[in-house]
């Protein structure tokens, strides 16, 4: 019987091979493999909103944090599409595609650039029970909201319909013309709403001498609720009108942009829930009094990925809210963190203001809104905006 000799040169590259593959499997352990994230291990019940961002970390989640209310508005999106036949419509097109050309030498103020302006509308049972929305019972007491909504000069575009319950609630077909929009809807339990844009030509704006005609107006019209608009004014609007003693009311969110797919930019809305004492009390320490989840959604409505936090006070007894975005797929997009702040004049109303940072804390963009929730009714909601640091109009607007 022969012996086998080992060649040392060899036991030594066999050695170096051994302690190299336990030093990468040191590197990627059974939690978080090589080239993934780790996935669902922020406590949302228990932030220290003392901490810059409230104990939270830079990973990802499931989708829609697997919270039920987030997935059945993630389900619904597709309900949400609008059947306007001005979306696809030539002169629309071209009006848009000239919002992406560079602005002329001689035009440095776009006086001959088409203006957009987008307005968020949503009415009905605004602070209701949000966390059901499948409750389409027709025995229950409706509010009709059908209504219309036209401007003097421009085209309106519906992007999106929101929470429509068809074919009970629908546009009207056919328009009446560019300028005018007709809709059916009741709400009960929850809410209803449109998101529109508005297009301006250069001469809906001046005339061909360059004189600056009268105000443009938004004429919008329901049984509950009627109001008149000057349309350069809509990307300040950001309003709350209750319409009865039941709680019932519309919400008005504008928003004008200087370009419409350079920068990033659009809406969010959802819930806002808090403890009976959420305005009057100042806390000694730290105290997460509320949470708040929904929707992040581009400009023309459609869904981007959702966020989620808690506000209250931090240690120096300050209103702060800290929270998380992440995409469709529940990846990390960015921390929120800002304050918010209640108004003296208008119980249960109040705002807030802040930024979205990336995983290494650098500013992105900036958001902010109104909030409404009364400790005696069950629940409470936000709408606001949020924009990419580029558009420094669309900053504006929110700042």
């Amino acid at each position: 019987m022969m012996k086998s000799r080992t060649n040392p040169r060899y036991t030594m590259l066999l050695l170096l091979g051994l302690l190299l593959g336990l030093a990468l499997a040191g590197c990627s352990n059974d939690e978080n493999p090589a080239g993934t994230s780790l996935i669902g291990t922020d406590d949302y019940d228990n932030m220290d909103l003392s901490q810059t961002y409230g104990g939270l970390t830079a990973t990802d989640e499931p989708e829609a944090f697997g919270d039920p209310y987030l997935l059945q508005l993630e389900a619904g999106e597709a309900a949400e599409e609008s059947d306007d036949p001005l979306q696809v419509d030539p002169e629309v097109a071209s009006l848009e595609a000239l919002s992406e050309q560079p602005a002329e030498p001689d035009d440095p103020d776009g006086l001959r650039r088409p203006r957009f302006t987008f307005l968020k509308i949503t009415w009905g049972m605004l602070d209701g029970e949000v966390d059901d929305l499948g409750n389409t019972d027709e025995t229950q007491d409706l509010l009709d909201w059908s209504g219309m909504l036209t401007v003097d000069r421009g085209i309106v575009v519906v992007r999106r319909v929101i929470l429509f319950e068809r074919p009970r609630d629908q546009l009207v077909y056919p328009r009446l013309n560019r300028q005018t929009v007709a809709w059916i809807s009741h709400t009960g339990r929850h809410y209803d709403g449109l998101l529109i844009e508005i297009l301006e030509r250069p001469t809906d704006l001046r005339s061909a001498e360059g004189a600056e005609l009268a105000p443009n107006m938004l004429h919008f019209h329901t049984g509950p609720y009627s109001a008149d608009f000057a349309v350069r004014e809509l990307p300040d609007l950001n309003e709350i009108h209750d319409v009865d003693d039941e709680g019932d009311a519309i919400q008005l969110v504008g928003f004008r942009l200087s370009d419409i797919g350079l920068c990033p930019k659009g809406f969010l809305s959802g819930i806002w829930h808090g403890l009976p004492d959420m305005d009057e009390t100042v806390a000694a320490g730290p105290l997460a009094v509320g949470v708040f989840k929904g929707r992040w959604v581009g400009v023309r409505g459609h869904l981007r990925g959702f966020v989620h936090g808690r506000y209250g006070y931090d240690g120096n007894g300050e209103r702060v809210f800290v929270g998380k975005y992440i995409d469709r797929r529940g990846r990390f997009q960015g921390f929120l963190r800002g304050t918010w702040e209640p108004r003296t004049e208008n119980r249960g109303h109040g705002s807030f203001r802040g930024q979205w940072m990336n995983a290494g804390g650098t500013a992105q963009g900036v958001l902010g809104g109104e909030y409404f929730h009364l400790p005696e009714r069950p629940g409470g909601f936000f709408s606001g905006r949020w924009a990419t640091l580029c558009d420094r109009q669309a900053v504006d607007t929110i700042q």
